[in-house]
């Protein structure tokens, strides 16, 4: 989902629940951004998130044959492609925690 798509989503939201809460969080390792909306809608409290990260171009696998000596991976991000994956939450009162939503549930609802 690119950014356009994504403040149209954000558009249509806000227009038909309004009151929406917004988060953002940069990891630094990984270098991904999630982005994140909450709003109550008919079903209750939901979270719609957005994870944006540069694709893996490479992996180096960096590690000593002596006993007790560390390894570690370096990767190598592109400089211009994304990924993003998005994910719908549900707040579940009984456990006070986010669960995530099936999204094979939604698709017989638009044959």
């Amino acid at each position: 989902m690119n950014d356009q798509r994504w403040e149209q989503v954000l558009r249509r939201l806000d227009k038909q629940f309004g009151d929406l809460e917004f988060d953002e969080i940069e990891d630094e390792t990984t270098h991904a951004v999630v982005e994140s909306v909450v709003w109550n809608g008919p079903t209750g409290r939901m979270k719609l998130t957005r994870t944006t990260r540069p694709v893996i171009l490479d992996s180096k696998r960096h590690f000593s044959n002596r006993a007790g000596a560390g390894s570690h991976v370096e990767y190598i991000f592109s400089k211009t492609e994304t990924t993003t994956k998005l994910k719908l939450y549900r707040w579940v009162e009984s456990v006070n925690d986010w669960d995530e939503v099936d999204a094979s549930m939604f698709e017989d609802a638009n044959p």
